[in-house]
């Protein structure tokens, strides 16, 4: 598979990048001033996310090599995951960094009581949520290994944008608790534990991908420690992995009917710093203010 050279500009897929956060994510990447980025932004919604992109062309302050591009991707679909990591290898042969940032609090289907299918329903809900905002991330972020293996930057790079609600240390910490309302947290299960599953997903792909020796690898868990070394048929060892989850915060964004307690814009910049930070650790869980427990 042929690469860029290690000094081209840095491929970024960002998903749910038609609005909220990952607009955000994607305009404040393509502002950057001190570096250029192809950025591919990418939502199930192709009008939507082809808006977005004339919307971040017409800024004044675009960097003038930032690139941009859409991608219809829907996380529900293997068919359009496939396509989708097709895309990039026939257009690109390589991916540099990948952020999950699609999700949904809530699906659309009914569980009123009253509602005869109401069990049937409630099953499709949870399958619904857990469906975009786990298993899709996961087999995209399997999909799309072999394109981020061969990255020739000095880090390659993968983003889980997630939510402290996925942290039961911290939802249910009685320090913590006096800034939660579990009464109001409580009443997104569904969400929080699929958070809380994506959190497990990306600590176990940091460790897999730290100890494969830079080789990568899908859902059969890489390399165990000690396989491969700092070359494989002759080339040096490949650039270092970074798979860290961040929590952007109460973000006023569809997926909580714009109740949030900040805009997109500045919960995007925790992620962006993710994105743009060199060196640094693998395998953590941040926001803004630091660490936070898993």
């Amino acid at each position: 598979m042929a690469t860029a050279a290690p000094d081209s500009k840095a491929i970024v897929l960002i998903t749910g990048a038609n609005r909220g956060i990952g607009f955000e994510i994607a305009k404040k990447l393509a502002t950057s001033p001190d570096k250029p980025y192809h950025i591919i932004l990418s939502s199930r919604h192709h009008s939507s996310v082809e808006s977005a992109i004339t919307t971040l062309r017409a800024l004044p302050n675009l960097h003038s090599s930032t690139t941009l591009e859409p991608l219809p991707l829907d996380l529900t679909s293997d068919t359009s995951i496939s396509s989708a990591a097709a895309h990039i290898s026939t257009k690109h042969n390589h991916l540099d960094i990948l952020v999950h940032n699609a999700a949904i609090s809530f699906s659309s289907l009914s569980t009123h009581v009253t509602d005869p299918h109401a069990p049937q329903r409630e099953r499709e809900n949870w399958h619904a949520i857990f469906d975009t905002n786990l298993i899709g991330p996961a087999l995209l972020t399997d999909a799309l290994l072999p394109l981020l293996s061969a990255s020739p930057q000095p880090e390659r790079k993968i983003v889980f944008v997630s939510s402290k609600l996925g942290s039961i240390a911290y939802t249910f910490d009685e320090v913590n608790s006096r800034h939660i309302d579990l009464n109001d947290a409580t009443r997104f299960t569904e969400y929080s534990a699929s958070k809380a599953a994506l959190n497990l997903y990306a600590k176990h792909l940091a460790w897999r991908l730290e100890h494969s020796h830079g080789e990568g690898g899908g859902s059969g868990r890489g390399k165990s420690e000690g396989e491969g070394g700092d070359k494989k048929g002759g080339e040096e060892k490949k650039g270092k992995w970074k798979v860290n989850v961040v929590c952007p915060g109460y973000t006023k964004t569809g997926l909580n009917n714009y109740q949030g307690t900040q805009e997109p814009s500045e919960a995007a910049k925790i992620v962006v710093r993710l994105v743009q930070e060199e060196g640094g650790e693998t395998g953590t869980f941040r926001d803004k203010d630091g660490i936070v427990p898993w």
